[in-house]
């Protein structure tokens, strides 16, 4: 059975738009290996970290949508984990409505990126990553 997820990952800054590029595509393509369906892709940009990761304090931003089997979650924290790239994730079941999401970020992309989070609790059964 397919069920509909969204992962936000953040990436070093310190990497320039064709390495960022790259790294976004490993993720689709991780997806997709993995039987998914990516839905969608948004990325946020470079934003201020919250608190210190990796001797990080700012990172660049993505959401993707994506639809997979349960098993599959686990493999994508594999690769997260092993993509230094990426300084922080996590994966949670949407529960949104993917034409909402689309059509605000369309006139605010900085307002919508705190509203896709606060439209519901980030709670999560599934992710193994704790820490984000």
């Amino acid at each position: 059975m397919l069920r509909q997820y969204e992962t936000i990952f953040i990436i070093n800054p310190d990497l320039d738009e064709s390495q960022t590029n790259e790294v976004i595509e490993g993720v689709k393509t991780a997806i997709e290996s993995g039987g998914g369906k990516v839905l969608k892709v948004d990325p946020w940009g470079k934003r201020r970290l919250a608190y210190a990761v990796k001797q990080y304090s700012d990172g660049y931003y993505v959401l993707v949508v994506f639809e997979s089997s349960p098993e599959f979650v686990s493999q994508l924290n594999g690769h997260y984990r092993i993509t230094e790239r990426i300084i922080k994730h996590i994966v949670v079941l949407f529960e949104g409505d993917l034409a909402a999401l689309a059509s605000s970020h369309t006139s605010d992309s900085s307002a919508a990126a705190g509203d896709s989070t606060r439209a519901r609790p980030f709670e999560d059964s599934e992710s193994e990553d704790e820490d984000f």
